[in-house]
């Protein structure tokens, strides 16, 4: 029951007028991911982050960044990636020129955790 309410929670908060709401939003779906990977690791929840790679807010892009990070941090979860690195592997790599000097950092640091882990699947390799 708590997953059927969890699942209409992001839809309505991702795209909220507020950044704050936005940012929770995002930091706490990559948190679900990374801990209910088999319910939340999925497109239909990939998508959300991959939206707010883009977002006005530096807030809300820096939350996402680090929420990607967690989840190419974990090797058991990189394979279910492969379809999201490659749909959104030129926002991620733009995102190093990032006006926002935080933002930019942390895609590099992205970058790089992707690049490490790169040589194992296609779709990483390619992104870098």
């Amino acid at each position: 029951m708590i997953f059927s309410m969890l699942r209409k929670l992001p839809k309505v908060t991702c795209r909220d007028v507020l950044p704050e709401i936005r940012a929770i939003c995002i930091e706490e779906i990559g948190c679900w991911m990374q801990s209910y990977s088999t319910s939340f690791l999925t497109d239909s929840y990939l998508k959300y982050i991959g939206w707010t790679l883009h977002d006005k807010h530096r807030e809300v892009r820096v939350k996402c960044v680090k929420a990607l990070k967690g989840l190419y941090g974990n090797r058991d979860l990189t394979a279910r990636l492969e379809l999201f690195t490659g749909c959104f592997k030129d926002w991620m790599v733009s995102m190093i020129m990032d006006r926002e000097y935080s933002v930019a950092v942390e895609a590099v640091r992205l970058l790089i955790l992707i690049l490490k882990i790169g040589s194992q699947t296609p779709a990483t390799r390619e992104c870098i």
